[in-house]
């Protein structure tokens, strides 16, 4: 192990830690009187304390889970519930709780991708203290952060891990053939602006970064170079569909090794899934420096044919999406300092994988 991989090792999941410290608490009456008042609780009877899992996947928004006797016309049955939450400061400024809670139906309505259901919404966070909505909680194994070291990856046979991970490529593959475009998700329509998805999306996070990050700041810089080179040498690509935004295993939930629920919706966009599939394939290899080195994990070509296969076309413009994926995940780092222990060699190792998509992207720029 170099001297620079022995420095991250732990990091990604330290970081998600100390969110996590940070995070609110939701006052359990207001819940109570939240559900209460909506119009498909006839009653609510008992309503267990929350509880606010402090390992697992996911530093931007606050989890808590209960569970609730709820007669929803089918006289009092016990639920097990999850409340989703803005955890008070927030990472994301632009973060909107309906968009996601709209995508998460969008999906669930369609009956074959497997996302958790989503039950009712508190946009502004008016009623419950914070914007945040609840879903019925999913049985399965939770995810992690830190995907090799705990989590439904951590404990299991190298081939096996490999069947999973491939499992979550196929995920993206049918979530493109699925072809959720403007009509299904139209509140998606309204992020970023730009002549078309990509330039949407670009400006999105861009937007994030001036929110936050001053304009000078010697990072900032490098990332704006990166945005103006993708604007400049943007492809024709295929009509957007849904993109999950948020590509990480680490943001899916397995039961006896198979995809229980796919969480997370918050980076949704319309674009195109092929900037889902290269995160998948960065976060493979680069959870081995941060986290720890396993056997079993798929090559980037194994990916590639498992996202074919359940997609039913061809992968497109993929040095393109590769690199676009990097400009968001250098974003999201950048926006994480305040959290990221080591940042600086944390930094440095995404920029010199960047430094690689790019030389290979210019080749067929």
């Amino acid at each position: 192990m170099s001297t620079q991989e022995d420095s991250l090792q732990g990091t990604f999941g330290e970081a998600i830690k100390n969110a996590k410290a940070a995070m609110a608490r939701v006052d359990e009456a207001r819940l109570r009187r939240f559900i209460q008042s909506q119009p498909d609780v006839r009653e609510l009877g008992s309503m267990s304390p929350l509880s606010y899992p402090t390992g697992g996947a996911g530093a931007s928004n606050g989890i808590a889970f209960f569970t609730a006797e709820i007669d929803c016309g089918n006289g009092l049955q016990a639920m097990d519930l999850v409340l989703r939450y803005s955890p008070g400061v927030t990472l994301l400024k632009q973060k909107s709780f309906a968009d996601e809670f709209l995508t998460v139906r969008a999906v669930h309505a369609l009956g074959h991708l497997p996302v958790p259901n989503v039950l009712w919404l508190d946009a502004d966070g008016s009623r419950v203290g914070f914007a945040s909505y609840v879903m019925e909680r999913v049985v399965g194994d939770a995810p992690s952060g830190p995907m090799y070291s705990a989590g439904p990856l951590a404990d299991v046979t190298p081939e096996k891990r490999k069947e999973m991970m491939l499992e979550a490529a196929g995920f993206h593959g049918r979530l493109r053939k699925a072809a959720i475009g403007p009509v299904q998700v139209p509140h998606l329509a309204r992020r970023g602006t730009g002549a078309n998805a990509i330039e949407q999306e670009l400006s999105w996070w861009a937007k994030e970064l001036q929110l936050v990050i001053p304009a000078d700041d010697p990072k900032a810089v490098q990332v704006a170079g990166l945005y103006r080179w993708l604007i400049e040498h943007q492809p024709e690509a295929y009509s957007p569909n849904l993109v999950h935004g948020d590509a990480q295993i680490a943001n899916m939930m397995f039961h006896d090794g198979h995809i229980a629920a796919v969480l997370d919706w918050e980076l949704s966009y319309l674009g195109h899934n092929e900037s889902d599939l290269a995160l998948v394939v960065f976060l493979t290899e680069t959870h081995k420096v941060i986290d720890k080195h396993v056997d079993g994990t798929p090559t980037e070509e194994e990916y590639i044919e498992r996202y074919e296969l359940e997609s039913g076309t061809k992968v497109q413009h993929w040095e393109y999406f590769k690199l676009l994926n990097m400009y968001r995940i250098l974003s999201v780092v950048l926006l994480s300092r305040p959290f990221m222990p080591n940042f600086e060699p944390y930094w440095a190792y995404n920029v010199g994988y960047l430094d690689q998509a790019w030389s290979q992207a210019r080749l067929i720029a």
